[in-house]
């Protein structure tokens, strides 16, 4: 429920960096999205101090790092402004902190000698090979997103982060049986009208800008000089 509070931050800290106008359309239509996930996802309520204060700085983070990420895509800071390029800069970096923090808190060696799943040549394949599928739709899912933040905004990113949680939750009951409350459909209700709300709300500041940007237009110099000579 805390990570659910990703949106708002993304939203707060493009407030801060000027990519976004601070509206009340806009803030509403994304405290109302997060209200459908928290309600969607609210379960067991056993509260414990260092998890909320973990997930609630992660969440803060994460809406810092998209919105440095934008700052990076669209203002061509120190060149890397397309996604591949992106990736090409900060994937080595965030490996090896991964690996770095795997190795101090997970000893992922000595759970590699007594997993089930490396004890044999063919398990170990078996394993790779699943590790390199999900790795392939891991970079293919960031560099989606990188090219959606480059062409449209972090908000706009967050808004199909929300879309994914709800294919998620979707599938899981498809899938694996998991069974919605009543509280949970009401949820899924509240977050797609909110996704509904955002996509209007973008589609009309386009119309806006592009009814406003037909009002300026320059008359072509030929055609006035023709109408002078006229």
């Amino acid at each position: 429920m805390v990570k659910s509070s990703t949106p708002i931050w993304v939203l707060l800290f493009s407030f801060l960096f000027g990519f976004e106008k601070p509206r009340f359309l806009l803030i509403a239509i994304i405290l109302v999205m997060v209200l459908g996930v928290v309600l969607t996802v609210e379960g067991e309520r056993k509260f414990d101090v260092m998890g909320f204060l973990l997930v609630l700085v992660a969440a803060v983070v994460s809406g810092l790092r998209w919105n440095l990420t934008q700052l990076l895509l669209q203002q061509d800071r120190l060149g890397i402004n397309s996604p591949i390029a992106t990736l090409y800069h900060l994937s080595p970096i965030m490996f090896v902190i991964m690996l770095t923090l795997s190795l101090a808190f997970e000893n992922p060696i000595a759970e590699f000698k007594e997993s089930k799943h490396f004890d044999s040549f063919s398990h170990v394949m078996e394993s790779f090979g699943l590790m390199a599928i999900g790795g392939l739709l891991a970079f293919a899912m960031t560099l989606a997103e990188l090219y959606l933040i480059k062409n449209t905004n972090t908000v706009t990113l967050s808004v199909a982060g929300i879309s994914k949680e709800i294919v998620v939750i979707a599938l899981s009951v498809l899938i694996y049986g998991d069974l919605l409350t009543t509280k949970s459909f009401l949820g899924l209700f509240v977050s797609i009208s909110g996704i509904i709300a955002y996509n209007w709300y973008k589609l009309s500041k386009t119309q806006l800008y592009t009814d406003h940007s037909r009002q300026y237009q320059v008359i072509p110099m030929n055609s006035s000089s023709r109408k002078l000579e006229d």
